[in-house]
């Protein structure tokens, strides 16, 4: 089993249980099983990338599929690097503001529905949701 500071590649099933088994298996506080279970997930994702030969772009795909469902996300979202900020040739409030503007049909779409839908909202989110409904694609029939 390859250990890198980006967590461990299992080789095999049986390394992964076997480092899963050992994590589980130990006295955990409050911020160690937090850490177990990140550990875990990491060798899981790693092993099971290398024993499938995923593609760069698919491990992405499905590291960020993973926080969209754990965090409970339907939305758009971005990660910010905030190491960017040391460096003047990166612009993060720039990437914000394309992000936002890239985000805007598929924000309309959802505030749209839920203007349908009739949820109980504040006014003000009420008024929101108007302002990105306008930017929802027009569906055609």
């Amino acid at each position: 089993m390859k250990e890198t500071k980006y967590g461990v590649y299992p080789n095999s099933w049986e390394e992964l249980t076997e480092y899963v088994s050992k994590l589980e298996s130990q006295p955990h506080d409050y911020n160690s099983i937090a850490d177990a279970l990140t550990n875990a997930t990491v060798a899981m994702f790693n092993y099971f990338a290398c024993k499938h030969s995923m593609t760069g772009f698919q491990s992405s795909w499905a590291g960020l599929s993973f926080v969209r469902i754990t965090r409970g996300m339907e939305a758009p979202f971005g990660i910010i690097d905030g190491s960017k900020l040391l460096y003047p040739q990166y612009n993060i409030h720039s990437d914000i503001n394309k992000w936002i503007e890239e985000w805007k049909p598929e924000l309309g779409k959802i505030a749209k529905k839920k203007l349908e839908e009739k949820e109980y909202a504040h006014p003000d989110v009420i008024e929101r949701w108007k302002e990105f409904a306008k930017y929802a694609p027009v569906e055609s029939e």
